[in-house]
C-alpha cells in the first residue's frame, strides 16, 4: 500500500509543481471526496511544494468536484 500512496501524492503534487514553473499565483485543486483526512492528505502534499491554502469550498452540484480547494503561492 504504501507504494500506491507514494504514487498518489506524486500525482497531486505534479499539477502544483506545473502551476509553480509557469508561474501561476493561484492553484485550484478539485475533490470529490469528502473526508477531512483526505482532504489534509491533498493538502499537504500541494503545500509542500510552497503554496497555502486559501479556500475550500463545498459544490454539492458537481459531485465528482463537489469540493474545491484554492492555494496560493507562499512567499519565498
Amino acid at each position: 500500500m504504501g507504494w500506491l500512496k507514494n504514487w498518489g501524492h506524486n500525482q497531486v503534487r505534479k499539477g502544483a509543481i506545473a502551476a509553480r514553473e509557469r508561474g501561476d499565483a493561484t492553484y485550484v485543486h478539485t475533490l470529490a471526496a469528502s473526508a477531512d483526512q483526505i482532504h489534509q492528505r491533498y493538502i499537504t502534499a500541494i503545500e509542500s511544494e510552497g503554496w497555502k491554502l486559501t479556500e475550500r469550498h463545498e459544490n454539492p452540484a458537481t459531485p465528482r468536484q463537489r469540493w474545491t480547494l484554492t492555494f496560493e503561492r507562499t512567499k519565498a
